[in-house]
């Protein structure tokens, strides 16, 4: 295990908070998004999108603290999650989406969340 400061520390328990939020966020999606979908539903979506992009940008740290502790394979899973959430632009029909996300997208996010959680757990667990 690496040896991480605490401001290091605080930045992975952000990073552990907003994969949390990103779950609630495609529960959100996979619920309410039909033929006629609340405007949220957009808002969402595009907090989604930015949040990949906060990731991503994490990754990059992370890959300076944590490459002895199996990284690099997450990182590479994480890469053919944004691939599949690409595929959203694809779709002509909200019904679409919405089997993209419950079918391909939710499941490989909600695997690599927890394979992403058991590697920062000791770094985040006080």
């Amino acid at each position: 295990m690496s040896v991480i400061s605490v401001t290091q520390s605080e930045m992975l328990v952000e990073y552990n908070q907003m994969l949390n939020v990103l779950s609630e966020g495609f529960d959100y999606l996979e619920n309410n998004l039909e033929d006629e979908a609340p405007p949220q539903v957009q808002q969402v979506f595009v907090d989604t999108l930015n949040a990949f992009d906060q990731l991503s940008k994490i990754h990059n740290q992370m890959e300076q603290l944590l490459e002895e502790d199996g990284l690099e394979p997450l990182l590479a899973d994480f890469s053919d999650i944004i691939r599949s959430l690409a595929k959203w632009f694809d779709q002509p029909t909200n019904d679409e989406k919405r089997d993209l996300l419950i079918k391909e997208v939710s499941p490989s996010f909600k695997s690599w969340k927890q394979r992403m959680q058991a590697l920062i757990h000791p770094y985040v667990a006080h």
